[in-house]
């Protein structure tokens, strides 16, 4: 079976994380877990990666999230993961690095990871205050990014925890050298790190996967995917 849904941002994933209190679902992470179909449309984020890859990546997320969950005990673990082309980086806080190094541990068990970047600090988790203040923080980097290019914006992904800016993304170098300054020159950033996430091509072919993906998106406005049956992995869609 064919699947086109790509790159929408599906609300469930919400509800999902919210239901099941998954501290590691990634920030813009969407995926259907049973049911029967999954329906495109709303709105749609233009991303560079393959269906294929996109989907998988969206789903090691999910797969992250219990373990992660369970590591260290209750109150004093806050651990965010994103993957990004079979990477994955871990964000937030852990009590040891004893339990940094389980979250890494767990992570490279998950079938298609094909690496971590352990990014996890060792000190008190950070109040609701300060995640709220974090999400301010990339929407205004993602506000700065589009309003420069818009295939800037959607191609430079960030992740922001306590005030330090987390950047992936399959990007060219000047890309990475203009969303950087964009990125550390905004109101409460504190610091940037470029995260192993970032994979670099060359222009044409940026120019290429953005057609692409504009292309992809037009196709996959407010239609319905079905989802496999049996023991077959749910369809996922999300931007990590």
């Amino acid at each position: 079976m064919k699947f086109n849904a790509k790159r929408t941002l599906v609300m469930s994933m919400a509800a999902i994380c919210i239901s099941t209190q998954l501290v590691a679902c990634g920030l813009e992470t969407a995926v259907i877990l049973g049911g029967a179909a999954v329906v495109t449309g709303g709105l749609v984020i233009a991303d560079r990666r393959p269906f294929a890859t996109y989907s998988k990546d969206a789903w090691i997320d999910i797969q992250a999230a219990t373990p992660l969950s369970d590591i260290g005990p209750a109150g004093t673990t806050h651990i965010i993961a994103n993957a990004f082309n079979g990477r994955v980086l871990l964000t937030g806080e852990v009590a040891s690095e004893a339990d940094k190094q389980k979250a890494t541990d767990a992570v490279k068990s998950i079938s298609g990871v094909k690496g971590v970047d352990n990014q996890l600090t060792v000190g008190p988790v950070t109040s609701l205050d300060v995640r709220n203040n974090d999400s301010f923080i990339t929407t205004k980097v993602k506000s700065r990014l589009v309003n420069d290019s818009p295939d800037l914006g959607n191609a430079f992904k960030i992740v922001t925890e306590n005030g330090v800016v987390y950047v992936l993304g399959i990007l060219t170098q000047s890309e990475v050298e203009r969303g950087v300054e964009i990125t550390r020159t905004t109101a409460g950033v504190q610091r940037v790190v470029k995260t192993s996430l970032i994979t670099i091509i060359k222009e044409p072919q940026a120019q290429a996967l953005d057609q692409a993906a504009q292309e992809d998106a037009a196709k996959t406005q407010d239609t319905v995917t079905p989802l496999p049956s049996g023991d077959q992995q749910p369809t996922t869609q999300g931007v990590n």
